[in-house]
């Protein structure tokens, strides 16, 4: 890889964090218009994103970065007040910057018209611009300090003051790159990237977009604000390549800055004062002045499709460790008994680490809807508010990546059928702000997503009317039955199209890529009151623990995470009730589905029956299977598309004899049960 796409990788990396940042903070502003806090994040996010557009040639961007700054230098010094409005603007701007990046990311230019956004940004400055800067009175016989503070505000002086009370320290900085660097802009933008993560720099010689465009010398200056020691500061910043050598003084207003020149004497005579006293000392003496490196956590990031193929090659070795495994079994290889022992534990430790290096948060995927349901709310003119619970629950990288569109479909459709007017609200005794919860939790080896909200709910009347308009028979379906039709094809309720919701192509949409996910997904709703939409998928797509049991002949793959107990069965176990049959179990009963009834099975009168107690939410069920076979390790594999609409299977896998067993789908399996019994 060559530095320019080093640098193109680390630009795109570094943007986008970025901007999620900045969409973020800024709805936090809007919520939060007078924290200052907020203010000061949104300043450093744009800078940044500023600095490295610039370091890169980017300069539309630049310049709608540049002019964002702007506005917002006004929200800082109180000369403008942050309103809806603004806001708005703003975030139109980083729509733009969004769109601009991704122009640069295929390979296009950045060349967007940008101007009307730029006038509307300029027209909001030069509203609020009727005050000119306010510079610091203090005054010294020193050369060096009139130059810094005539360029600080007072406010920038109160905040050193206020930080040294709070043990952090001022230091002046002075970098030298070297002079033979192609790129001096891209190294002083590193080191500042890298100083701004551990405190802030407040100043800078020559000024940020001097140093942004490589309008500067070998050296420049900053003052930062930091809790690190001199000697580490100095250690992040030599990390960066080209960085010829870093001086670092105390700040002192009482006192000169002095010239870089000045500072490299010091320096130097420094260095040679330090090699008299090695002279004159033992070697311990001299380790023990040695500045002692910061030990900081080593991370990288790495392709995505490097870790797909590193998740396909683990997945060929749990099948082909299975193989060896039947294999020594069958013939009795008892000398390969300890070495397979061994490659299992490495397998699972290394099965273990790709999975965990493959899961995300849900956090990653629920950043995008404060700013879209706040943009939705506006343009119909309602009020909605976002509550988020269990960011932290992890998923496979890939049903984060693909889970995302169809939430947002979900959340569309909730805003714009679901949550009602305000003075609709207001008028039938529900609160004016309407509520829309998304929600995430594991269970077992699945994870459940609700997408809940507390508007007007699914009528099943008017949906009745809708299908039978379509052609669709609702005789003999109960209300639930008739709510699921929504994620019938082309089936929509609005009574006009919108530029939100409304055309039919949506639910069915959602419905297929969960399905596509090996997920289901099902709606609870009642008319008042709201709507649930409730999804459940699978934790990975990839490799799982499984029992393996035998009914009606066939081999079956049962999902051990979600296995509570099992034990032994005999017919007298089971009770007939009203509702089918039950088991007694821990001071209850639990409703028992047969697998061989539940799949259309022959019965067979072989075998050590065995009753497997699962857990489904907050419920116990009991599957009665022929027999156990073993437990293992398996690989998932999709079904193809015909196969895949059959319900009750999540997918299947390759046994060690190259015979495929499926893999069963026990939340639908026992839900198949419940339902028939009602």
């Amino acid at each position: 890889m060559d530095d320019n796409s080093a640098y193109r990788d680390l630009f795109f990396e570094e943007t986008d964090s970025n901007l999620e940042i900045l969409n973020e903070e800024v709805l936090r502003l809007e919520q939060n218009p007078e924290d200052t806090e907020i203010i000061d994040s949104i300043f450093r996010s744009a800078h940044t994103l500023k600095g490295m557009a610039a370091t890169m040639g980017y300069n539309t961007m630049a310049k709608l970065t540049h002019s964002v700054e702007n506005v917002f230098e006004l929200f800082k010094s109180k000369k403008a007040k942050v309103d809806t409005e603004t806001i708005s603007l703003v975030f139109d701007c980083l729509d733009t910057l969004t769109d601009i990046v991704e122009a640069l990311r295929a390979g296009e230019s950045d060349e967007l018209d940008i101007s009307s956004l730029v006038l509307r940004l300029e027209n909001v400055a030069n509203q609020n611009a009727q005050v000119s800067p306010v510079k610091t009175k203090v005054e010294t016989e020193n050369k060096g300090i009139d130059l810094v503070l005539s360029n600080l505000e007072e406010s920038d002086l109160t905040v050193i003051e206020q930080a040294e009370q709070t043990d952090y320290k001022a230091y002046v900085i002075t970098v030298k790159v070297d002079n033979e660097s192609f790129m001096k802009a891209a190294r002083a933008f590193l080191v500042m990237n890298k100083l701004e993560q551990e405190g802030d720099i407040i100043y800078t010689e020559p000024s940020a977009d001097k140093i942004e465009e490589g309008d500067f010398e070998d050296y420049f200056k900053m003052i930062l604000l930091s809790k690190l020691k001199q000697s580490e500061i100095k250690d992040n910043i030599l990390e960066t390549s080209e960085i010829e050598e870093v001086l670092i003084a105390d700040f002192d207003k009482t006192q000169s800055i002095k010239s870089t020149e000045e500072m490299l004497v010091e320096s130097t005579a420094a260095n040679e004062n330090s090699k008299v006293k090695e002279n004159g000392t033992n070697q311990v003496a001299a380790k023990k002045e040695t500045p002692k490196k910061s030990i900081s956590k080593q991370t990288i990031r790495v392709d995505l499709t490097r870790l797909d193929q590193f998740m396909n090659l683990v997945s060929e070795l749990v099948i082909h460790r299975t193989r060896l495994e039947d294999l020594s079994e069958k013939e009795k290889l008892l000398e390969l008994s300890e070495p397979l022992t061994e490659v299992g534990r490495i397998t699972t430790e290394l099965q273990e680490l790709v999975l965990q290096l493959r899961m995300q948060p849900f956090n990653v995927v629920l950043q995008r809807f404060p700013r879209m349901l706040r943009d939705l709310a506006n343009e119909l003119g309602k009020e909605i508010q976002l509550v988020t619970e269990g960011e932290d629950t992890e998923l496979d990288r890939t049903v984060i990546s693909e889970i995302g569109e169809p939430l947002i479909h979900l959340l569309r459709n909730s805003a714009d059928h679901g949550i009602e007017m305000p003075e609709e609200r207001e008028r039938i005794g529900k609160p004016k702000v309407g509520t829309v919860k998304l929600a995430a939790y594991p269970e077992g080896n699945r994870v459940v997503v609700t997408l809940s909200d507390d508007g007007k709910g699914l009528n099943p009347e008017y949906i009745r009317a809708s299908a039978e308009k379509k052609g669709i028979s609702t005789a003999g379906l109960s209300d639930e039955e008739i709510q699921q039709l929504i994620f019938h094809p082309g089936f929509s309720t609005a009574a006009k199209v919108t530029g939100i919701s409304g055309r039919g192509v949506g639910m069915d949409a959602v419905k297929e890529k969960i399905s596509s996910l090996n997920g289901t997904i099902e709606t609870v709703s009642e008319v008042g009151k709201g709507t649930t939409f409730k999804i459940i998928l699978p934790l990975t797509l990839s490799i799982i623990q499984a029992l393996l049991v035998r009914t009606g002949g066939e081999t079956f793959a049962l999902p051990q995470a979600i296995i509570d107990k099992v034990n032994r069965f005999d017919e007298e176990d089971a009770i007939q009730v009203h509702q089918g049959e039950v088991y007694r179990y821990k001071d209850t009963t639990i409703p028992i589905t047969r697998l061989t009834d539940a799949l259309d099975l022959e019965d067979s009168n072989y075998g050590s029956p065995h009753i497997i107690i699962v857990s489904i939410g907050d419920e116990k069920h009991g599957l009665v299977v022929d027999e156990l076979v073993q437990q293992k390790e398996i690989v998932i594999k999709k079904l193809g598309k015909e196969l895949g609409e059959m319900n009750h299977f999540l997918g299947a896998t390759i046994m060690g004899d190259g015979s495929i067993s499926l893999i069963l789908d026990l939340t639908s399996i026992c839900k198949g049960r419940k339902e028939a019994k009602q």
